[in-house]
């Protein structure tokens, strides 16, 4: 049978002291708890923020003009290359013998336009003899700057500066006329691409201002502006739209984004008309008492790092994120925006960056 000793006595005091400590901690107000809070703002203008993805302006998926099998793969995914730099070379060996052939007929009917030339200055030959000839050579010259043109298409050169972000073939592989060698880029003509349900139509036609921030560049904003869009979503994901940035400043900031980086595109909108002094808060941060029907919020005290219950009055829902508050509040205010049934009047916070 097991006995206490005065040490395991003393150890279960302890332990029902400290309970004893935290329950009448929590009834004065005392146990503090991370929450989130928000400040409260003006409908004289809301923003929302979409997620974007830069794009290149510029891009190319190169391709020869004839089919064939490669046997110069001169580029590597990634590397930089200038107008006109060699990217891939076709075997030539067909298309040379092509040539040799067009070349010798053409030059056969050259030499046999030029004597009936003569031929006919003396009305040696007929017009119409004549006519046949010079349509063999008019022929034969076609086909001999086609074979020219075919050979010089075994060589396939960057159109643009830029660099190759996607190679599709390998050397000695054999491919088709059209199908994709490499993906050039011009890394230095960028362009934003975001997605807006299709409610989103009205902001992109009312905004006041766009700016771009991006995940490299936390806490720097440019100012944007919107390139197209569709007013329609094609597949019912919602409507695409592409940015570009017009601010001056970014030019210092250039080369810290590439293609594929992530962003973020905020939107500023007036707020709706005649609300200009009503002010929006989270939905989130609205509780309300079963008994009363009222609505509150918690608003923070920074001095005594405590939060106290305060009415507010609703008007409408602005999304499905934010509501307007007609009376109860003042810009400024700081309120929590989340878990706000789990904390009580007077009670201590920890604010969660």
């Amino acid at each position: 049978m097991f006995k206490f000793t005065k040490i395991h006595y003393f150890s279960l005091g302890m332990i029902l002291l400290l309970v004893g400590c935290g329950g009448e901690t929590k009834e004065t107000g005392k146990i503090t708890r991370p929450v989130k809070v928000t400040t409260v703002s003006s409908l004289a203008s809301s923003s929302k923020s979409y997620s974007g993805i830069v794009v290149a302006e510029q891009f190319s998926n190169l391709t020869f003009k004839v089919s064939g099998t490669i046997i110069e793969m001169k580029v590597d995914e990634g590397q930089n290359l200038q107008p006109r730099q060699v990217i891939a070379v076709l075997d030539p060996r067909d298309l040379d013998l092509q040539l040799e052939a067009a070349r010798a007929t053409y030059q056969t009917a050259k030499s046999k336009i030029e004597r009936n030339e003569r031929l006919l200055a003396k009305q040696a030959i007929s017009q119409q003899e004549f006519e046949m000839a010079r349509a063999e050579y008019t022929n034969a010259k076609a086909k001999f700057e086609n074979a020219q043109n075919t050979l010089a298409d075994t060589k396939l050169t960057a159109p643009f500066a830029g660099f190759v972000e996607k190679k599709y073939v390998e050397n000695y592989q054999k491919i088709q006329a059209g199908e994709p060698i490499v993906k050039l880029v011009n890394p230095n003509i960028i362009n934003i691409r975001f997605t807006v349900p299709e409610s989103g139509v009205n902001l992109l036609q009312s905004m006041t201002s766009m700016q771009v921030e991006f995940e490299t560049l936390k806490g720097k904003r440019f100012n944007a502006k919107v390139k197209e869009f569709i007013d329609a979503s094609p597949d019912g994901s919602g409507i695409p739209v592409t940015a570009v940035i017009d601010d001056e400043t970014f030019a210092a900031y250039k080369g810290l984004v590439s293609t594929g980086f992530s962003c973020s595109v905020i939107i500023t909108t007036p707020g709706p008309t005649g609300n200009e002094a009503a002010i929006a808060i989270p939905v989130n941060a609205v509780f309300g008492d079963v008994n009363s029907g009222s609505r509150s919020v918690w608003v923070y005290n920074a001095s005594t790092k405590s939060i106290s219950r305060k009415t507010v009055e609703l008007g409408q829902l602005l999304n499905d994120k934010q509501v307007e508050v007609k009376s109860g509040l003042s810009v400024g205010e700081v309120i929590v925006a989340a878990g706000v049934n789990n904390v009580y009047e007077g009670q201590q916070v920890n604010i969660l960056e």
